[in-house]
């Protein structure tokens, strides 16, 4: 959205329904660039008579399509291999002259989805001195024993307390309120937190894989390989981030 109203001024329109909605959705939105708040400029709902599920989006950017059509081609290209439960389609109209119009249209080949990611609480090892500020900001705990418990992930209590006895000439204690930490505090809170490794790897519910068979069949639908194979690694972690790694070679095509 902050690239359409840099390049044309325009709104950006999207409509919604979900799976047996009585209705559709849709609205309108512009951008307040500075605060970084969408302005609605339209909301509405109209009877959805053709059960219609789904969402669109709907953007007008300003670019050289003679320059960056190859990329934009391919980029949705490589999106309908890894969102073959989607459909996707793109309209290129050339005002000046028609001949030049183009389409393209992948349609959605496979009914199951990944499972939607879920919200996790941030693991130690991935935080710095702005983020421990918000969540220290935002924190409904009383005590620094309740806050490393609660709003932050992998920290049980023994291992909480030996960390704030390891912070105790730093003015931390079982006790001290969150909203009393200084700067300086939180500096040494976040070196410690990162360089320890007595906490257990983060969750990996935050992510949502493909899956094989999904990346396999989006992958013989669009490239139509004479060969395929797919593999999934088991999750992993760096820095106190998860990650899951898949990977798909083709031969022919």
């Amino acid at each position: 959205k902050v690239v359409t109203a840099h390049s044309t001024g325009s709104a950006s329109g999207g409509s919604s329904s979900r799976p047996h909605g009585a209705y559709v959705s849709r609205c309108v939105l512009d951008i307040d660039i500075y605060k970084n708040r969408p302005r609605i400029i339209e909301h509405t709902k109209k009877s959805n008579t053709q059960g219609w599920i789904g969402t669109e989006f709907e953007v007008l950017i300003g670019g050289n399509w003679t320059t960056y059509k190859s990329r934009i081609v391919q980029y949705l290209l490589q999106l309908a291999i890894i969102t073959p439960y989607a459909s996707l389609e793109l309209h290129y109209k050339n005002l000046s002259d028609p001949r030049k119009d183009m389409s393209i249209r992948y349609g959605r080949r496979s009914e199951q989805m990944p499972p939607p990611a879920r919200e996790v609480r941030h693991h130690p090892s991935s935080v710095n001195n702005l983020l421990v500020q918000q969540l220290l900001d935002r924190s409904s705990s009383k005590t620094m024993l309740k806050f490393l418990t609660t709003d932050l992930s992998a920290v049980g209590q023994s291992v909480a307390k030996r960390l704030l006895e390891q912070l105790e000439d730093d003015g931390f204690h079982d006790d001290l309120p969150p909203s009393a930490v200084s700067d300086r505090q939180i500096t040494r809170l976040v070196q410690l937190l990162r360089a320890s490794d007595a906490f257990k790897p983060p969750d990996g519910s935050c992510l949502s894989p493909l899956g094989e068979y999904n990346l396999n069949l989006g992958i013989r639908k669009v490239v139509e390989p004479d060969v395929v194979a797919t593999a999934r690694d088991r999750p992993g972690a760096y820095e106190g981030h998860p990650f899951i790694v898949e990977a798909a070679v083709s031969i022919g095509g």
